[in-house]
């Protein structure tokens, strides 16, 4: 098909009306809203319309930088030290058994199938990350409330944290070693280690110097200034001292949310209404580039993908759970409410397909097999993910009657600290624009 030029000022417009169009849409017939936004990238994309063709993409390149950026940052701004700390070892007992058994369990799976140790890694650190968006709908949606409703939502806000440092570590090693050739003790943990700490660094302290910045401040309007500022300026120094935008933003994030005295949490709403068209624009770009004849090629591995990551988070949160002495209806439910991948699985795997591309014609393949397997497992995943969430709910009998007033339920989903097993957990959540 011949490609179609357009300018790239008529292309935003299009990009986000949209997007923003089918995922309304998709909303209405109560399917997650982020698949309306890759169904439309797909159809803009060179599967179909051929508008948003590859160079198009490249232009457009700086975009996907800074939503990268962004959805670093909101990872890190969920991550709130105080009720981490609240949370204690139980806790954290069961999110390392659910995130490593599915890391170990899907590389696994993928190794014993395609014999290639770096692709393994990779999808295994791929297949901890969770999205929240559509979990708190369904528990929102079902007036949920109880001990395994906060689990779910403690353990969801740490996913993704763990989950950045974990590609993090597993992508610098890879990358090095295939450009290399080099594999030794030293390159596996140094050099990893050293990307991390460096990105780190950068962003926690432009993290501190810009929440003292923002101490001189009052007006609502020029506090959203330097944190919109912030974030594109970490992008910006991680791109050019090539480390991970989303590693970077997210200690930018981490630190700001939890300075003391930090004024982020007042204008996070705010916040939130500038950067939903940049996630939107982020989630049709990528939609562009999903390649139909590449999907159907790598249709064992995604399932393999789906089912370890499935299994892994069942048997992972099941696992930990029981180390842990946890009431059973955690043990038993929790993997359920753990399903849903969007957003920050998305966001590592594009990171994949364009530090892999430079390398060599068949990392270029590789990254294109890893980001198209990620997208195929999201677009099952999102479906998956709510009606598991549902499952758990229900059969730990924490949904209550749609007739009973659910403001006081929400009102626990957005600021709540409860008991479960003589461990205090606290957990903030927003519903709208998380991924």
């Amino acid at each position: 098909m011949q490609q179609i030029d357009l300018r790239i000022l008529l292309l935003g417009g299009l990009i986000i009306i949209g997007g923003f169009t089918a995922g309304k849409l998709f909303q209405k017939i109560r399917i997650p809203r982020v698949l309306g936004f890759i169904v439309i990238g797909l159809i803009l994309g060179e599967s179909v319309l051929f508008i948003l063709h590859a160079d198009i993409l490249e232009n457009l390149q700086p975009l996907v930088d800074l939503a990268l950026g962004f959805i670093g940052f909101t990872v890190g701004t969920e991550f709130d030290v105080s009720k981490v700390i609240k949370g204690r070892k139980k806790l954290f007992i069961i999110l390392m058994c659910e995130a490593m058994g599915t890391f170990a369990l899907v590389t696994l799976l993928v190794f014993a199938w395609s014999a290639n140790l770096y692709l393994a890694l990779i999808f295994g650190a791929l297949a901890s990350a969770t999205a929240p968006a559509a979990t708190i709908e369904v528990i929102k949606e079902c007036c949920a409330k109880g001990d395994l409703t906060q689990t779910i939502l403690f353990v969801m806000a740490l996913d993704n944290v763990l989950a950045v440092l974990l590609f993090s570590f597993v992508f610098s090693y890879v990358k090095f070693s295939l450009a290399s050739g080099v594999i030794s003790l030293i390159t596996l943990i140094l050099q990893p280690l050293l990307e991390i700490g460096i990105a780190v660094v950068i962003g926690v302290g432009l993290g501190v110097i810009l929440t003292y910045l923002e101490l001189q401040f009052t007006e609502e309007i020029e506090l959203i200034i330097l944190t919109l500022g912030s974030v594109i300026l970490c992008a910006g120094l991680a791109e050019t001292f090539g480390f991970s935008s989303i590693l970077t933003n997210m200690a930018l994030g981490v630190t700001m949310a939890n300075f003391k005295g930090s004024s982020i949490k007042p204008i996070e709403e705010k916040l939130e209404v500038l950067i939903v068209p940049i996630f939107i624009s982020f989630f049709v770009l990528t939609g562009a580039h999903l390649n139909f004849s590449i999907l159907l090629e790598v249709g064992i591995i995604a399932a393999l993908y789906i089912i370890g990551r499935t299994a892994g988070k069942i048997l992972g949160s099941f696992g930990g759970a029981r180390i842990a002495k946890m009431d059973t209806k955690i043990s038993t439910n929790l993997g359920f409410g753990l399903l849903a991948q969007a957003g920050v699985a998305l966001g590592l795997a594009y990171i994949a397909i364009t530090e892999l591309t430079p390398i060599g014609p068949n990392e270029a393949i590789m990254g294109l097999l890893i980001f198209n397997v990620i997208m195929a497992a999201v677009l099952i995943m999102e479906f998956m993910g709510p009606l598991g969430v549902k499952y758990a709910i229900n059969r730990a009998g924490e949904a209550n009657s749609k007739d009973i007033d659910c403001e006081e339920s929400d009102t626990e989903i957005m600021n709540e600290t409860t008991v479960i097993q003589g461990e205090e957990i606290t957990q903030t959540s927003k519903e709208e624009t998380q991924i």
